[in-house]
């Protein structure tokens, strides 16, 4: 089978990237950023762009090419960029129709800028920046020199994601801008931060940003962790209040007879008109994705909405009139919007969703004072996509759509290549999957399964877009790829997200087993005996799994990246209260429980080709985990190759890291499914000489698995 890709890996990473669309305060023009990269310059391209809402034409917002973020000031735009005056500082300037200037200067690299306009005219603003313990802010360039590389510590963390932690922690400031002869000026150069000498974070790290809080104009709502709490060990973290003019933040939300929730609050968000903020929290301690309940502060007392609601929002906001809470939330494969009412005595049942019937949506903001919210989304063959979504009526109107008028890249895929199956389960539950297709896909003629399995494990497999696992971009390779959502997936309920603590290989890896066996009874045109499957993280945890189980003989390749070889090493991770509570309890108490699950314990049945991808950089699953599991396969003479960035974390981000590894990785399964015309984005061998090497290579893999066979034929029997 010859491989004849119309949406290549380097179409994927070469497709421009929208960020979401933000619209001005009157709901007519959005602003958003655009990025493209180029392997021929082999640099990446910024532009600031404005949306017409009621056109969808697309112009340019801003021709300043060293901007980092922009913003909207009523109908002119504020960006941040480099200082030219302040080393290793920011400077905040102001675009209006007909000119553009300084307003003036941060003594670091600051961002975040959240503006908000003031009875008096003035703006108030907030924004975050690294900051000493003595509340200054930390600037690299004029930091003093250190002499020596050491690092001592005493608490957690000692690093986090793929940095080692040092004494400048994340902390939030506020100023204000006032107008002098038509002009914004930064008023005061001596910014508040509203973290001093509370040994507070947020936003949040590793991840966290203006998620993390909100301003109304003269409070600031900020979620932070407990500072006297282990931070490795714990999730708790609490809504605080603070008043931009400096204070002692006041935490709304702590435990307390009344107030039985004590995990990880985000989300807050004020409403229009700055007298109520709404929150998420979920209520246990440790657990990262247990379901986050909706509350509503009023400045005396805290309201919870819809409780049993079985969903588990992301984001909250308000409309504009204060009557109803918008949210996200992912459901059956798919995150959509719901809406609610904010008065508890108005709500009538569950959130009602709103918008449209496929895709997920990235992020929403309302239009002016209207009913109507511009909606950010993408799907699994399209990019960012913007449209206009009518909440009164539950109507959308897509206003720019990334593939009209094009023929290339993105615009070569189609709806008709998406399907979703559910496999039924024999307790009356099911199963749910994404299938994808070849573009060129033709009913009568064979294709190989790959067969792609999700981390997490409290995550899933959405209708949405990914430039680091696109299911497309294995489809067009000449796949049918099958994503399933087994037990642990998120979207389908509480109870099937939380049955997979302490269940790591079992229960997921039997509806996986089921999955499989039911794309095969339903796609009588999938070749069997052309399998691969693929995973990272849990997934590159459930490939190790699969390969020391019978399962594992029922695929011609696996690869893992950045994935467990061994249960038992997780405390060599950092956000700890993950393996205590997925795995029941510490390790010190039950490392029984770390050992049930461990891939380790299976080396003896490694059999399958496998491809080892492990970074650097990635301190959540440390590389020692994917050298452990190259090293068994190659002492055992089991095909294999070992993949490494040191630049790298647990994701793969670097466009020319990311072709190559799409090129190992593709030139891996396709090797083993038996299809030519290999992927040549990175790598120039021809045809002649690389089937020759995959016939030999097959031969000698053949004769080594026929030895095993008679040295051990009843190894597969567990």
């Amino acid at each position: 089978m010859i491989a004849s890709a119309a949406f290549t890996p380097k179409d994927l990473l070469s497709e421009p990237r929208r960020t979401v669309a933000v619209p001005n305060d009157d709901g007519t023009k959005a602003l958003f950023t655009t990025t493209a990269y180029s392997f021929d310059s082999h640099s990446r391209n910024k532009t600031f762009n404005l949306l017409d809402i009621k056109t969808g034409n697309i112009s340019v917002a801003l021709c300043d090419t060293g901007a980092s973020e922009v913003v909207w000031l009523g109908d002119s735009i504020a960006y941040l960029k480099g200082s030219t005056d302040v080393a290793g500082g920011t400077d905040l300037w102001i675009s209006s129709s007909d000119k553009a200037y300084k307003a003036g200067s941060f003594p670091a690299a600051v961002s975040g800028l959240i503006l908000k306009k003031v009875k008096d005219g003035a703006v108030t603003f907030v924004f975050t920046a690294l900051a000493y313990p003595n509340g200054t802010m930390y600037n690299a360039a004029t930091a003093p020199k250190k002499y020596t590389s050491g690092r001592v510590y005493t608490s957690l963390f000692v690093r986090h994601w793929d940095t080692y932690i040092e004494q400048w922690r994340n902390a939030l400031f506020s100023g204000s801008l006032t107008k002098k002869d038509g002009t914004w000026i930064i008023s005061s150069t001596k910014f508040v931060n509203l973290l001093a000498n509370t040994k507070l974070e947020s936003p949040i790290p590793p991840f966290g940003g203006t998620d993390n809080y909100d301003t109304n104009g003269e409070q600031l709502a900020f979620v932070a962790k407990d500072p006297n709490s282990n931070q490795a060990t714990n999730t708790v973290s609490y809504v605080y209040i603070s008043d931009l003019k400096g204070g002692v933040p006041k935490p709304i939300n702590l435990l307390s007879h009344s107030y039985i929730l004590n995990g990880a609050s985000t989300s807050p968000a004020w409403s229009f008109d700055g007298k109520k903020l709404a929150y998420l929290q979920m209520p246990e301690n440790g657990y990262e994705s247990d379901r986050n309940h909706i509350f509503v502060y009023d400045g005396k007392k805290i309201i919870s909405l819809v409780p049993d609601w079985d969903r588990s929002p992301s984001k909250v906001s308000w409309s504009p009139d204060g009557k109803y809470l918008y949210l996200t939330a992912e459901e059956f494969g798919r995150v959509k919007i719901f809406v609610l009412p904010s008065d508890p005595s108005k709500i009538k049942g569950n959130p009602t969703p709103i918008g449209g019937k496929q895709g997920s949506v990235t992020d929403y903001f309302p239009l002016g004072t209207t009913d109507n919210l511009l909606v950010s989304s993408t799907s699994i063959i399209s990019p960012t996509y913007y449209s206009v979504v009518d909440v009164s009526a539950n109507s959308e109107n897509i206003i720019f759509d990334p593939k009209a008028g094009h023929s290339s890249g993105s615009a070569t895929l189609i709806r008709s290549q998406i399907e979703e199956i559910w496999a039924p389960r024999s307790d009356s539950t099911k199963i749910h999957a994404w299938v994808v297709k070849p573009s060129f896909y033709k009913e009568g003629e064979k294709y190989p399964l790959a067969f792609l399995i999700h981390g997490g494990p409290q995550s899933s497999w959405a209708d949405s877009w990914s430039t680091r696992w696109n299911p497309a971009v294995f489809a067009e390779q000449g796949y049918i790829v099958v994503t399933p959502n087994p037990t642990g997936s998120t979207g389908y309920g509480e109870k099937f997200t939380d049955v997979i603590q302490n269940n790591w290989g079992g229960a997921p890896y039997q509806d996986l087993i089921l999955t499989y066996e039911y794309a095969l009874e339903k796609y009588k045109d999938i070749d069997a005996n052309r399998a691969v499957a693929l995973g990272a993280s849990y997934g590159g945890y459930m490939i190790n799994w699969i390969q020391g189980n019978p399962f594992g003989r029922k695929f011609k390749a696996l690869v893992c990246h950045d994935g467990v070889f061994s249960t038992n090493a997780q405390y060599g991770s950092e956000e700890l209260w993950f393996p205590i509570h997925d795995f029941g309890g510490s390790f010190i108490t039950h490392p029984q429980n770390y050992a049930k699950w461990s891939p380790s314990n299976l080396v003896k049945n490694w059999a399958t080709p496998q491809l080892i991808i492990h970074n650097e950089l990635d301190y959540r699953l440390p590389i020692s985990e994917g050298l452990a599991a190259f090293n068994i396969l190659q002492e055992k003479g089991v095909p294999s190759k070992f993949l490494t960035f040191p630049d790298e974390n647990h994701w793969v981000l670097n466009p020319e890291n990311s072709l190559l590894w799409h090129s190992e990785v593709l030139g891996w399964i396709n090797k083993w499914a038996g299809i030519s015309g290999n992927v040549r984005e990175v790598r120039d061998i021809s045809e002649q000489t690389e089937r020759k090497e995959i016939v030999e290579e097959r031969a000698q893999y053949a004769r080594a698995m026929k030895r095993e066979a008679v040295l051990g034929s009843s190894r597969w029997n567990m």
